[in-house]
């Protein structure tokens, strides 16, 4: 089989169009923090509902899990994108017409089923898509989506106001469609594993095909398990952090209002851009030395927010936590590349999919549970106590899990490599 002939024009085309699309994806999801105080007061909600509505969200895009990554793993999945997409966007559309608790918890549920598409299936294609070489960069770039979605979602909703919090929910949606059916005309599929090094020098074709007794042996993976705790521990701590932070700076009183709050956010926002991208690049600088290059910066992430999140959470003028956030935002996300990398290191290509789907599902339930918890506790004593104790205890989790990753990361490499070769013809 001839493989296709990729320009430079269509690499940064395609990463370009699904680098927008994750802006959107996580725009949607992040729609509602801002104006959280708004919506909790016009449709008569609790803490707890609210925190309730923010479970589901993270609920169902675990149970969407089950579906997507198999799929994405035996399917076209510029076909899935798509579907997914408009799907999502559509149900976004929707939110802006919710009248209560109920119809809210179902239309972020359902939008998030929907949106659980994307992970697993853009991932697995960038990366069989663009060189290895390039892989850190790419993913860098993919994962600096997560802060300019959320700064987005912070910044129309802050222009617009919290009065008239509908109207990012329809503006959203309509932009989503579009997106969607931009990656059905532009993205191609490429072969699964065209991008691996064994198949690269000898240029061949990888022949490896998923199956369930397959992805079970993945699961035996030492490394694979560790970076499914250390992506359940950053995204706790992002996640928990984009939700709650406008709440939080409000009820302290460190900004005078949910506008100024969500500004506030800014400097994190562009801290994790930052961090985002230094933390692939790093990677990729670093992997000609050693190939626990992605472990390394993910225990420097690691220490770093721990660092960084103790001072955020001791200083109550905004002006200084909005210095402390930018930083606290560099280094906590080197974390992500590194964990996709890492991941594509000792996974076979055959498998991408369904293992970043696992790893979701995992961080999905655990979020969804903390999300919960969050509330809960916030009603019965206080936010910060709730809220900080969550990023804290995550980060410190994260180094501990770094520390096992750097001990059978390099092993597991090792046997990756000998198993694609075996499944490597000319």
């Amino acid at each position: 089989m001839q493989k296709p002939a990729y320009t430079t024009r269509y690499f940064v085309a395609v990463v370009l169009i699904l680098m927008l699309v994750s802006t959107i994806n996580v725009a949607d999801k992040e729609l509602l923090a801002p104006v959280a105080d708004a919506v909790k007061a016009e449709l008569k909600m609790t803490d707890t509902q609210l925190g309730t509505v923010r479970s589901a969200v993270f609920l169902a895009a675990l149970l969407g899990q089950f579906l997507w990554g198999p799929l994405s793993d035996r399917w076209v999945r510029k076909y899935i994108i798509t579907i997914g997409t408009v799907t999502w966007s559509a149900i976004t559309w929707m939110t802006a017409f919710v009248g209560n608790f109920p119809q809210l918890l179902a239309a972020r549920a359902g939008m998030s089923f929907a949106e659980g598409c994307f992970n697993p299936s853009s991932y697995a294609l960038i990366t069989d898509t663009v060189p290895k070489r390039r892989h850190g960069l790419v993913l860098g770039l993919l994962s600096l989506t997560y802060p300019v979605g959320t700064a987005a979602a912070l910044v129309i909703a802050s222009i617009i106001g919290s009065a008239r919090w509908r109207q990012p929910f329809l503006m959203y949606g309509l932009i989503g469609i579009v997106l969607g059916l931009l990656v059905l005309w532009t993205v191609r599929e490429p072969q699964r594993g065209v991008t691996e090094e064994s198949v690269q020098a000898t240029e061949g074709i990888y022949t490896g095909r998923f199956s369930f007794a397959e992805f079970r042996r993945v699961l035996t993976i030492p490394s694979v398990l560790l970076l499914f705790a250390l992506d359940t521990c950053q995204a706790s701590v992002n996640w928990s952090i984009a939700f709650w932070a406008p709440t939080y700076l409000t009820r302290y009183h460190i900004a005078p209002n949910a506008e100024s709050a969500a500004l506030a956010l800014l400097p994190a926002i562009l801290g994790f851009v930052a961090g985002a991208v230094l933390g692939g690049w790093l990677i990729d600088r670093l992997r000609h030395r050693t190939e626990r290059a992605a472990a390394w910066v993910a225990l420097i992430s690691m220490s770093g927010g721990l660092v960084m999140a103790l001072l955020v959470f001791n200083l109550f003028q905004l002006a200084w936590v909005m210095t402390a956030a930018f930083f606290l935002g560099v280094v906590s996300y080197m974390v992500l590349p590194a964990v996709s990398i890492a991941m594509f290191s000792v996974v076979p290509p055959e498998t991408k999919a369904t293992t970043i789907s696992t790893s979701n599902i995992i961080l999905n339930l655990v979020i969804a549970v903390l999300s919960f918890l969050i509330g809960a506790i916030s009603d019965a004593t206080e936010l910060r106590l709730s809220f900080g104790g969550v990023v804290l205890v995550m980060f410190t989790l994260g180094i501990v899990v770094c520390l096992a990753l750097l001990r059978t990361l390099k092993g597991d490499i090792a046997r990756h490599q000998v198993l694609v070769e075996a499944r490597t013809t000319k």
